[in-house]
């Protein structure tokens, strides 16, 4: 190499080197600040499925801590965070409680889970009664159509005499977003649309780079809002930006409660309300579901009360997290365990 090849190559070199610096700099900072997002959500590892979007993979135990609290969330061989169910013995009254994330159970032991308390009080009634077992299928990140699906590609095969379909005031933008909006990738983490289209090269860099996984949320985030642009403030209000939505929930709902009926089971549709503060709006849903249940015969339950009440005496939600603390968990079990019992949905 002559030397003016070389002193053209000195200053290439220099600039390189500093910038090879001041990314290693940024990744040892972005990662001692914990700035970036966490690679995962504490949920475990995902599946596909030939007919759901994903579910948890089957058989798998996935440890942690947050902020805010540890996890523990083991799966059965069927992805639910949930002990084995055979074939449904003689005498047993079974229930299939559908969900999300909150239904799941995020930041609470399993035995805390509103399923598992509500199966124990149910089983721990005075008096003859016949046992009830309760498949807890909530999956994080669903809503009204995936749970459609999983009730009729999965649920009825369990032959439940009862399904219980949680909503949760999310899962209208959910909904709004599509069913394709998350998928699960070939290393088993959930990713948008939109991460999707970043390809092999982008995810290899979202996973090992904590600079490059909070450039390329940002930037995943960006896309999304200018793409989609939900409205929070017309979610609860009719006519408003997310009718469509709302039909499209409701029409889900119809067709679990024609599929319920044709495996001779009733249906059991609740709101489960957010973290507040609540506000008038927030009572929208339970004022919307009440008028659709009473026209179409179906059986609606809004926990808002009972959370507004339990929430003057504890808390019932994590701050950051926002998911339900045990204590919310326990308010929605004894919410429903009398909504049951005294409707006498449960012999």
């Amino acid at each position: 190499m002559n030397t003016k090849a070389r002193k053209r190559l000195g200053p290439a070199l220099s600039i390189a080197f500093g910038l090879l610096v001041g990314a290693a700099a940024a990744e040892v900072a972005t990662r001692l600040l914990s700035l970036a997002p966490p690679l995962q959500a504490a949920y475990g590892s995902f599946a596909a499925d030939p007919y759901l979007p994903f579910r948890p993979q089957p058989s798998t135990r996935t440890t942690g801590r947050t902020d805010e609290f540890s996890f523990d969330y083991l799966h059965n061989r069927l992805g639910f965070r949930d002990v084995e169910h055979g074939d449904k013995a003689p005498g047993t009254f079974r229930i299939l409680g559908l969900g999300d994330s909150f239904t799941y159970g995020v930041g609470v032991s399993f035995e805390e889970t509103y399923l598992y308390r509500l199966e124990a009080m149910l089983n721990s009634r005075p008096g003859a009664h016949p046992r009830v077992e309760i498949i807890k299928a909530g999956i994080p990140r669903y809503f009204p159509e995936p749970e459609r699906i999983l009730l009729e590609k999965y649920g009825v095969g369990f032959r439940p005499d009862l399904v219980l379909v949680a909503f949760l005031p999310n899962d209208v933008i959910d909904t709004f977003l599509g069913l394709d909006a998350v998928s699960v990738s070939s290393s088993g983490y959930l990713m948008t649309r939109e991460a999707r289209e970043l390809g092999p090269l982008g995810m290899q860099l979202y996973r090992r780079s904590h600079v490059g996984r909070l450039l390329l949320k940002r930037y995943v985030d960006w896309r999304v809002a200018r793409a989609y642009r939900p409205r929070d403030d017309e979610m609860f209000q009719s006519n408003g930006f997310h009718e469509k939505d709302w039909q499209k929930i409701e029409s889900e709902y119809e067709r679990m409660t024609a599929t319920a009926a044709s495996a001779s089971a009733r249906i059991v549709i609740f709101q489960i309300p957010q973290r507040g503060p609540w506000t008038v709006k927030s009572r929208y849903p339970g004022v919307r579901f009440s008028a659709w249940a009473a026209k179409h015969g179906v059986d609606f339950l809004d926990v808002l009360p009972a959370m507004e009440r339990g929430a003057a005496r504890e808390r019932l939600y994590y701050e950051q997290d926002g998911h339900c603390t045990a204590a919310g968990h326990a308010v929605i079990a004894q919410d429903l365990y009398a909504y049951l019992t005294s409707h006498q949905l449960i012999p």
